[in-house]
C-alpha cells in the first residue's frame, strides 16, 4: 500500500521576455527505488478541468509524464536528448520537443526533489525554457472517523 504524502510543484517558464512562475501543493503517492520511482497525483487547472498525473523517473536521469483526462499529455525529458512529445487541450493538440539541459534526482525511501530544467520547441525553434522542481515529503497521517 502506498501513504499520501505532500507534493509541491514550482514550474517557472520563459519565453524570452516574460517569465511565470506556478506553484502547486497537493497530495500524492510515491513509490519505487532510489532510481526508479514513480509520483501519482490529481491536477485541477480549472472547476471542470482535471488530469491524474503520472510522473516516472528511470535510472534517475530520464522523466516520463503522462496526464489523463481534460489535458493529456505526453513528455519525456531526457538530459541532452530530443523527444518529440504530444501535448493535448481542449482547444486543440500540439506536437512539441522536449530537451533536457538539466536533470538532478534525489530521491530517498521517504523524499524526492527532482529539479528538470528543459526547453520547449516547436518545429524546431526554441519557445519557451522551463525549469521544474517536484519535492515530496512527509506521510499525510490517515484520518480516523
Amino acid at each position: 500500500m502506498t501513504e499520501q504524502r505532500i507534493l509541491k510543484i514550482t514550474d517557472i517558464s520563459s519565453d524570452g521576455e516574460n517569465t511565470e512562475k506556478v506553484e502547486m501543493e497537493t497530495t500524492c503517492q510515491y513509490y519505487g527505488t532510489k532510481e526508479n520511482y514513480t509520483v501519482e497525483f490529481d491536477e485541477i487547472f480549472a472547476e471542470d478541468m482535471k488530469s491524474r498525473t503520472t510522473l516516472r523517473v528511470k535510472n534517475g536521469s530520464c522523466a516520463h509524464l503522462l496526464r489523463q483526462g481534460s489535458i493529456n499529455t505526453e513528455l519525456i525529458i531526457e538530459k541532452g536528448v530530443r523527444h518529440n512529445c504530444a501535448y493535448s487541450t481542449p482547444y486543440g493538440e500540439l506536437m512539441v520537443g522536449i530537451t533536457a539541459t538539466d536533470f538532478i534526482s534525489e530521491a530517498e525511501e521517504n523524499s524526492l526533489r527532482l529539479k528538470m530544467n528543459y526547453t520547449v520547441d516547436f518545429y524546431g525553434e526554441i519557445n519557451q525554457t522551463k525549469e521544474m522542481t517536484v519535492e515530496v515529503g512527509d506521510i499525510i497521517p490517515e484520518r480516523k472517523d
